[in-house]
């Protein structure tokens, strides 16, 4: 596997224990009787992934800082 391979790879997994985090968040609360947080934290989840939002042209950047080191 190669180095830029590997960062791929780190990256997809801080994404997949951000994603398991949010929702063993969202149930936590909800086994707790705090509907209103879980559905705070779920609305901020949801902003944060932007789903369904076709007009929003923000786009989420990678950079190595190594890449911007050697320009």
């Amino acid at each position: 596997m190669t180095k830029l391979q590997q960062e791929q790879e780190s990256v997809s997994a801080q994404v997949d224990v951000i994603m398991k985090n949010r929702e063993r968040r969202f149930k936590f609360l909800m086994n707790k009787d705090r509907a209103l947080d879980a559905i705070a934290v779920g609305e901020e989840f949801i902003e944060w992934m932007m789903i369904n939002q076709e007009d929003c042209t923000e786009e989420i950047l990678y950079f190595r800082i190594e890449d911007l080191q050697q320009a």
